[in-house]
């Protein structure tokens, strides 16, 4: 079957796969945020979350986190070669944090940049399925739910609190994408991760996200240079930065063409400005909605300024000169939900465990298939 349908039995499969997406996205569960995000005081428009909530409930006498990560690898002959998928889990340390204000409440990732990875596991496969926009579930889904079912089994306890998944969630034409496949099929909390925007109505363009993007770092950093009480410099100072993450109310509009026309870009400018956001906090992100009415479900987030951490730091004079210019990823990532995760703890998540743009499960399984795939080959 080729990426373009032509005959009957093409489009009776595409027809069927949309039944399924119909189904899995029926079963997807999103449960309300069971913490309202902190108010900046000196902005209606910015809010701040500071923990994990997980869905009201406490890991009991656990202090730590397992977070999976899943990732396919292609090769360039996809005719003659194999993909390979895989799967990794990590551990990360977490404190329960709690104030007078319930807002705060919930689980902290304490050591977010220093996870210990605790399981690996891979599967060579043969594509047999093409790619096609929106139908990506289809090509991935099998092994990598071998691999879930295959841990879950032999090692239960390593199960983890939630998975991250290289694709997009219900950010999806029939609110179905990878992410939602995997959480429905394998019951464990999923969040879908793209690295490059997917248009749902291919109105809103890639240009309009970056626009969205760049005006609401430039409205937070306006605020934040008017009042420095918008996310307070005490909290970095006590290692607090990146375990900020700050959320726009506003959603990415979709451009007019005078709006377009009218569009510039300082990258310069933009720059310095991510240096500053990352200097407060571990990210900024911006709501993305279903369609261009602002009453329209907000189906995922575009996440700015993460990332751009420096592990290695010792405290040397260099280094903290180094972190004092350094800046989060300009390239937005998007967030969705899979399932059974609320969308903040979704974007909470994502930010906590970015070490560079991409979070760090999914750039450790991504690294192992493509160390794999050379291996393989040589």
């Amino acid at each position: 079957m080729s990426s373009t349908l032509h005959h009957d039995n093409d489009k009776a499969l595409l027809h069927s796969w949309q039944e399924e997406q119909h189904s899995i996205a029926s079963q997807v569960v999103v449960p309300q945020y069971s913490a309202a995000p902190h108010q900046a005081q000196t902005s209606e428009r910015y809010a701040q979350l500071s923990s994990y909530n997980n869905n009201g409930q406490t890991t009991g006498k656990k202090n730590y986190l397992l977070i999976g990560g899943v990732d396919l690898t292609f090769p360039g002959d996809e005719a003659n070669e194999d993909a390979v998928a895989v799967y990794v889990i990590l551990k990360y340390d977490t404190t329960n944090s709690s104030s007078d204000d319930d807002h705060s409440s919930g689980i902290l990732l304490s050591s977010p940049h220093q996870p210990e990875v605790i399981h690996r596991s891979h599967k060579y496969y043969k594509l047999t399925t093409p790619y096609i926009p929106s139908y990506l579930a289809f090509r991935e889904i099998d092994p990598l739910l071998e691999l879930i079912t295959q841990q879950c089994e032999s090692k239960p306890h390593l199960t983890p609190n939630v998975i991250l998944v290289d694709g997009n969630g219900q950010w999806h034409d029939r609110y179905a994408g990878l992410a939602c496949f995997v959480g429905v099929k394998s019951g464990i909390p999923t969040v879908g991760v793209g690295k490059t925007f997917y248009s749902l109505d291919n109105e809103m363009k890639k240009s309009d996200v970056l626009r969205g993007v760049k005006q609401s770092v430039q409205c937070w950093y306006d605020a934040h240079c008017k009042h420095e009480g918008l996310l307070s410099t005490k909290s970095v100072d006590k290692g607090c930065r990146s375990s900020v993450i700050v959320v726009d109310n506003e959603s990415i509009r979709y451009s007019t063409k005078m709006e377009t026309e009218q569009q510039s870009t300082n990258l310069t400018a933009y720059e310095d400005m991510l240096i500053k956001l990352h200097q407060v906090c571990g990210g900024l992100a911006i709501p993305m909605r279903s369609g261009k009415n602002q009453n329209d479900t907000v189906l995922a987030y575009a996440l700015v300024g993460h990332g751009g951490n420096d592990s290695t730091n010792n405290g040397s004079s260099n280094n903290k000169k180094k972190n004092e210019h350094s800046r989060g990823s300009k390239n937005p990532i998007y967030i969705s939900c899979g399932s059974h995760i609320s969308l903040l703890d979704a974007v909470y998540l994502v930010a906590c465990t970015s070490i560079v743009r991409i979070p760090e499960p999914i750039r450790e399984a991504d690294l192992h298939g493509r160390q794999l795939l050379r291996d393989q080959k040589n």
